[in-house]
């Protein structure tokens, strides 16, 4: 069995290595290295009792990424049936993710 799985793995990621993400992709991962940051102030402002409208923020949040709900999910549905795609987008979310957290380290706290 962990044979079979590394040589998935291996595959997949041999492949995913050819993969050239398109415009799509590329704005697919910001939008989506964007929620995970939007998830995880949810997640504070649940842990402090506070609350929040859900619906209304997301549906600001893909307004300002100028993507509808529609349109992520159509993208998400994409992913699934392309997983070395998906997993070229995991890579560039990860990236977009470190290269923010390496800017707000490098400014100086007043």
């Amino acid at each position: 069995m962990k044979k079979l799985l590394l040589l998935f793995v291996l595959t997949y990621g041999c492949q995913a290595d050819e993969i050239t993400l398109n415009e799509d992709d590329e704005r697919f991962a910001a939008l989506y290295a964007d929620l995970l940051l939007l998830q995880a102030d949810y997640e504070r402002v649940i842990e402090s009792g506070r609350t929040y409208a859900k619906y209304d923020s997301l549906q600001k949040f893909f307004s300002l990424h100028r993507f509808s709900s529609e349109q992520f999910n159509t993208q998400l549905s994409r992913y699934q049936t392309d997983p070395a795609r998906w997993l070229k987008v995991q890579d560039r979310t990860l990236a977009l993710l470190m290269n923010r957290r390496e800017f707000s380290i490098s400014i100086p706290k007043r």
